[in-house]
């Protein structure tokens, strides 16, 4: 079985295991996607498995393109051009851009050249977060492989094995938006937890009507600006488990199930109609900050809406 030590990606992992046993890989692969999923690392134990080597910097065939400051520039690429034509010590040689996103035009025009007649022993890998960044001129060169977050319980259970106790692994698997690079960072984070704290806070004095605080309250968020629509996310998922709460459903699938207590007290002091505004509120403010609206503005209208369901 290829790529054991991936977590989720089922359909690179099919359509490239497809591809190796038939003998019929691409000279170019493009792959796309979110940061943090392990499409480097996929790239990884795909030249593994065909150079035979488990330590590749060690192996002359495989090399890594990666930005040098903050771009990868047009000599780079011609370094890849000189090298390319000499021939492997066995079946591949394989060049992995990663960052792609990052080549410059001139890079770009460069790699060109060599996506349209590269040698049959030859594997490009390009690694990006962004496509769009790409000429479609090299996108039409290239097998693009679409990566997916991985699913939660996915996630979950590799943070377990990980030695993260179970409900902190599904807080974190919830909060990391499908990226293990996420989770493992929050794992290590202590402003995470504070951040939690903070949310809990921000909730009580909602929920406690005190219009006072609730004004103050952008003031307060203005530290996570960085990290406000993780935080939204994390408001979510308290009103989300008080709904759950209200159901009366098991317990375990609360995501905030560490304070379960919390989520009880706050249960007595909201109905369904008024948790189902809030989160519509809090996604819409979610959507406004992600398309650049004024942050102070957006959060003091957040918290004025809330407010407004509430009184």
């Amino acid at each position: 079985m290829y790529f054991e030590n991936i977590i989720g990606q089922d359909f690179a992992k099919k359509y490239l295991t497809n591809s190796i046993k038939k003998n019929k890989l691409n000279n170019a692969y493009m792959f796309e996607g979110m940061d943090g999923i392990g499409k480097k690392k996929f790239a990884d134990e795909l030249s593994k498995l065909l150079l035979d080597y488990e330590n590749l910097e060690n192996s002359p065939d495989y090399v890594l393109i990666k930005p040098d400051g903050n771009s990868i520039k047009i000599a780079q690429i011609r370094n890849l051009q000189s090298d390319i034509v000499i021939r492997p010590h066995r079946d591949y040689k394989i060049y992995i851009i990663n960052n792609a996103e990052k080549m410059t035009l001139e890079a770009q025009n460069a790699l060109l050249k060599t996506l349209e007649e590269p040698p049959n022993y030859a594997i490009i890998i390009l690694v990006t977060n962004n496509k769009e960044s790409l000429l479609e001129t090299i996108k039409s060169r290239c097998d693009i492989i679409k990566f997916s977050p991985i699913p939660i319980e996915d996630l979950k259970s590799y943070l377990i094995d990980t030695g993260i106790e179970e409900e902190r692994a599904q807080l974190l698997a919830t909060f990391s938006r499908g990226s293990i690079e996420n989770a493992l960072n929050l794992s290590q984070s202590s402003e995470f937890s504070v951040m939690r704290e903070d949310v809990q806070q921000y909730i009580q004095i909602m929920l406690d009507k005190n219009i006072i605080e609730i004004l103050n309250i952008p003031n307060n968020m203005e530290k996570y600006r960085g990290k406000i629509i993780t935080l939204l996310d994390m408001m979510i998922n308290y009103f989300r488990d008080i709904i759950l709460l209200k159901e009366n459903v098991n317990k375990n699938m609360l995501i905030n199930v560490d304070k379960l207590v919390f989520i009880q007290n706050m249960s007595g002091k909201i109905s369904y109609s008024q948790l189902s505004k809030i989160i519509d509120i809090i996604e819409d403010v979610k959507n406004k900050i992600k398309s650049n609206c004024n942050f102070n503005i957006s959060i003091q209208v957040m918290s004025l809406n809330i407010y407004e369901v509430i009184k």
